[in-house]
């Protein structure tokens, strides 16, 4: 496994009726699910340089933080996630801002 540490970390939201692209962040928050049924999980951070990983999503809070400040901010339906190469890969049913 790579991790590319020069570039920046992006963050790519996918919805069946639009596809967001946001660059440049600093880290992303996502709701996670923690067990098969998609509920008891939290929130997990994610920054530069995290190691490949796939999560399950739950309904809750999507943030993408730039600078000490939230660029993207909205709630998620289920869904999942992934990271890899400084990636962060969302696919949701929905997604709506705050």
């Amino acid at each position: 496994m790579v991790i590319i540490m020069n570039e920046p970390l992006t963050l790519k939201l996918i919805t069946p009726e639009k596809s967001y692209i946001y660059e440049n962040c600093d880290s992303v928050n996502l709701s996670v699910s923690d067990n098969s049924k998609g509920n008891g999980g939290g929130s997990y951070g994610i920054r530069k340089g995290h190691a490949k990983a796939l999560f399950s999503l739950c309904e809750g809070k999507l943030c993408a933080i730039k600078n000490g400040k939230a660029i993207v901010e909205g709630i998620i339906s289920s869904g999942f996630s992934s990271v890899e190469n400084n990636v962060v890969t969302v696919i949701a049913d929905n997604f709506e801002t705050i």
